[in-house]
């Protein structure tokens, strides 16, 4: 084996064993970093986006649901009352609360002549209610239901100051939550005629 021959391999050797150089390692942990730091970013723009959408969803689902249940309400009714007692609590039509006479009725929705259930929907704080009081005959259920827990704020008008002429009931609603220091609001705004008032004793 020649002296060349030698040098050669030694040379092939040494670059064969050679490892990364400070500049190539640094080119590396950069993209690294850049990766790692979109990758962050990605997320935290994800999370904001999905709790802005979960709070979108919670407004405007609990404002529509609040509406369609005064709209069930009002169109049906025999009238609005100006208040009445509820299993030992009164309860009064206002700006922020409603209370209505509608005629019973069976399983087939038909009504039930000289017979009247009774609902009332009002607020505490940030959850408005929908409280009914059947009749024994009537297929409606009795009972409290919440309709939502997002309330930011509610207001009733009447066609008349007197609750014994009102024909026509609208309702302006808000709701608002709050997602990463953002305030996501829902409004809604619904008039209703009620149906059955002409039946009124």
């Amino acid at each position: 084996m020649t002296l060349e021959t030698r040098s050669w391999k030694l040379e092939a050797g040494r670059k064969l064993g050679k490892g990364f150089t400070l500049i190539e390692t640094v080119i590396v942990i950069a993209i690294t970093t850049m990766a790692l730091f979109a990758l962050v970013n990605l997320f935290i723009l994800f999370n904001a986006t999905y709790g802005y959408q979960q709070a979108f969803i919670a407004t405007a689902g609990s404002a529509g649901t609040a509406m369609n249940a005064l709209e069930a309400a009002v169109l049906p009714a025999r009238r609005v009352l100006a208040s009445r007692d509820f299993s030992g609590t009164a309860y009064a039509s206002g700006p922020t609360a409603l209370v209505l006479e509608l005629p019973a009725i069976d399983s087939s929705g038909d009504i039930i002549p000289e017979m009247s259930d009774y609902v009332a929907f009002y607020t505490s704080g940030a959850i408005l209610y929908r409280l009914t009081e059947a009749n024994a005959g009537s297929a409606r259920a009795s009972g409290v239901k919440q309709l939502s827990a997002t309330l930011n704020s509610l207001a009733f008008t009447y066609d008349n100051a007197d609750f014994t002429q009102v024909t026509s009931v609208a309702a302006d609603l808000e709701t608002r939550a709050l997602s990463k220091e953002q305030t996501v609001r829902s409004r809604l705004t619904g008039q209703w005629y009620l149906r059955n008032v002409s039946s009124t004793p």
